[in-house]
């Protein structure tokens, strides 16, 4: 390596970058778009057209509250967003945060032990390695490090924001008496079950992301805190020592712009759900599209990489279930489905059979879509139908809820994706010919031939768990979590599991074609507690931080609750705000690109 006359050894790409630019001949992933790593050599006697402490990249959760953090601790802060709204896919959440140990389990006298809730964290997300015997719970220092700094600083991360005036919260509430529980209610390691999930207090009355980030860039205006739109990072700048000291960016004219940091640039620009070719080379199996803004296209991927970065956790993302049709329409698509609706709806593959309890969490569910068969070499679950009948129709069409959007719509309505026909032969040709209409577009999936004789077995057996109340194959309606999703949403049935009724022996029925689909990708560059990228020396790469779904997600494969993707944003936001402002001031000669 070159040293410079400090002696300090140059920063170089790293062996994951060389790896990467393997990928598809001619290291089109890294490449796209143009560099990503600009030498300090490269820039002599060019001007910066901006100079300040702390550069953010992206305007959602995990940025703002960046951003804000930063501030706050004395550095000046810019922001650069390369969509011409701010925002983010922070904009389309559903607003809640998970936020162990908060105030208000506090005030409440619940103790969120720091033990208990690593435990719980580290079972959901690392399975695999889970040791409850061990101290760190069988898990590799880093990555417990990652869940402790998590806990320890979730709530004063949001609190922070409130005491900026930045958000106001109050504690989500299932009903007036009761906070909303955990997706793994269930597991024994989940000692702190309910009363975790945090929500924005807006004075329109409206609690979801919008007005979350509303007040949110309120208070990024308030502190002048700049927001340039339309402005895409195109790569890195270190100087001689291989510290990051800026940023190339393009502007909505697409002229090439120098921004200088002096101290840190933090990335929290979303996910790689609408780059194609990441998606296909690196998630678990094939995914359709996403709820995502179409500006998650994996940018810090290539960034990151090309500074020498460590990638982590590029096969996980945040799960959810996409109409096909729509996907395939548009990969940015709003029709995802929360809980498939209806007590007489099955999910069943192309072989006519039920693979999955179709009314467990989102996140599990779709990963039921990357079963392999190594026999017929081929996804039989690629992808799921979601049969029911007149009954779940009639009942759950006039719902608004999102579990049952878009499932099923009222009588009238023209709803193409939703297939029908008065029995169940009948809905088959239907659904073969719809999906030889969309053969170009699934690799040629089909339905088995033994598929309609399979449905009616299927069909049969379901009946009769619907009668008795006790799913044999999938323990439908067993967890408290499923049953909460129908309790108070919909009308119940006189069958002893609310969640099942049984399929009626006549017609008219309906199919709903599901494909596997994703909120976010929540892979990307690797960082430590303190949310500094990591080179591949475990080393922290000077003056160049990460957090939201841009970077490999302390969360592994987890989704522990409704608000997990949120917690994280805000809580390694704040904390990669705080350190960068606390960054030394990185050396840059004069009329140098920074």
């Amino acid at each position: 390596m070159k040293m410079t006359s400090n002696s300090k050894p140059q920063r170089k790409p790293g062996i994951l970058r060389r790896d990467l630019l393997k990928i598809s001949g001619a290291g089109s992933l890294l490449a796209a778009g143009g560099h990503s790593l600009v030498n300090a050599q490269e820039t002599r006697g060019e001007k910066p057209d901006r100079v300040v402490d702390v550069l953010v990249v992206g305007s959602g959760a995990a940025a703002a509250s960046a951003a804000l953090h930063a501030h706050e601790a004395g550095s000046d802060v810019l922001m650069v967003e390369k969509a011409l709204i701010p925002g983010g896919t922070s904009n389309r959440s559903g607003g809640i945060y998970w936020i162990p140990n908060n105030v208000f389990l506090r005030k409440q006298g619940i103790v969120d032990s720091r033990e208990d809730c690593i435990a719980f964290m580290a079972r959901c997300a690392w399975p695999a390695l889970f040791d409850p015997a061990d101290a760190k719970y069988g898990l590799t220092d880093d990555l417990y490090a990652l869940l402790a700094a998590f806990y320890d600083n979730a709530s004063p991360a949001v609190e922070g924001l409130r005491d900026m005036g930045a958000l106001e919260f109050a504690q989500w509430m299932q009903t007036e008496e009761q906070a909303f529980p955990d997706y793994y209610y269930h597991l024994p390691e989940n000692r702190t079950p309910r009363g975790r999930g945090l929500y924005t207090v807006s004075k329109d009355g409206f609690s979801e992301g919008a007005s979350m980030m509303r007040q949110l860039h309120d208070a990024i205006s308030t502190r002048k805190i700049p927001i340039l739109t339309e402005h895409r990072a195109e790569g890195l700048i270190l100087n001689d020592r291989g510290e990051v000291t800026g940023l190339e960016v393009t502007d909505s004219e697409g002229e090439k712009r120098l921004f200088q940091a002096r101290r840190a640039v933090i990335f929290a620009s979303g996910g790689f759900t609408h780059n194609v070719e990441l998606c296909r080379e690196f998630l678990r199996g094939p995914v359709f599209g996403g709820c995502t803004v179409p500006y998650s296209e994996g940018d810090f991927v290539r960034i990151g990489a090309s500074a020498g970065a460590k990638l982590a956790n590029m096969n996980h993302a945040w799960w959810w279930q996409v109409v096909l049709e729509h996907a395939i329409q548009s990969r940015e698509t709003s029709s995802v489905v929360h809980v498939p609706a209806g007590d007489s709806m099955i999910l069943v593959n192309c072989d006519g059979r039920r693979v999955v309890n179709e009314k467990t969490l989102y996140n599990e569910r779709t990963q039921v879509h990357f079963t392999w068969d190594p026999v017929r070499a081929r996804y039989p679950n690629l992808i799921l139908f979601a049969i029911y009948d007149e009954f779940t129709r009639e009942r759950y069409g006039r719902g608004l809820h999102m579990t049952s959007s878009p499932m099923v719509v009222q009588p009238g309505i023209n709803a193409p994706h939703i297939l029908s026909g008065e029995t169940l032969e009948e809905l088959t040709a239907v659904v073969e010919t719809r999906l030889s209409e969309l053969e170009e577009h699934t690799g040629g999936f089909k339905l088995d031939p033994a598929f309609h004789s399979n449905l009616e077995k299927t069909i049969a057996r379901f009946n009769g768990f619907a009668e008795t109340g006790k799913d044999l194959d999938f323990q439908r309606g067993s967890m408290p979590r499923e049953i909460i999703e129908v309790e108070g949403r919909f009308p119940g049935n006189d069958k002893p599991n609310q969640t099942m009724y049984p399929i009626s022996d006549k017609g008219p029925y309906y199919a709903v074609m599901l494909a596997p689909g994703v909120l976010d990708t929540k892979g990307g560059p690797k960082i430590n507690a303190r949310a500094q990228v990591i080179d591949d020396g475990d080393q922290p790469i000077p003056g160049l931080y990460g957090a939201g779904n841009c970077i490999g997600s302390p969360a592994g494969q987890a989704y522990w609750a409704g608000g997990s993707t949120l917690g994280l944003a805000l809580t390694f936001g704040a904390i990669a705000g705080k350190n960068a402002a606390r960054e030394p001031v990185k050396s840059v000669s004069v009329g140098q690109r920074a």
